[in-house]
């Protein structure tokens, strides 16, 4: 529980379960394996800072969206609640208060 008495939910996603949510997705076959690789060896805080909208698809999807496509207004509205945020090579990491739809 965060200060404003709402659930604050952990995300974690390691380089490795991006790729395999790529895999998943039919990605490694539309990107074809070198490229896919290429992708992947910019680092998970490169995508994360360069607003890579495939991560922001496996983000929201693991946020529990319905899909990957998420409104604008929902978007800003997911950004006002981001607590903490942290991102390195390897792993990504952010800390949302949840209410309502997002819980």
């Amino acid at each position: 529980m965060s200060e404003t008495g709402r659930n604050v939910r952990k995300l974690r996603i390691t380089a490795d379960e991006f790729e395999d949510w790529l895999r998943e997705r039919g990605y490694a076959k539309m990107m074809g394996e070198e490229n896919l690789r290429i992708y992947m060896s910019r680092g998970m805080a490169s995508h994360f800072f360069s607003n890579s909208s495939l991560l922001m698809s496996c983000i929201f999807t693991k946020l529990g969206m319905p899909s990957g496509r998420v409104a604008e207004r929902i978007r800003n509205e997911i950004g006002k609640r981001v607590k903490k945020i942290y991102a390195d090579f390897y792993v990504l990491e952010i800390e949302v208060e949840v209410a309502g739809p997002l819980e």
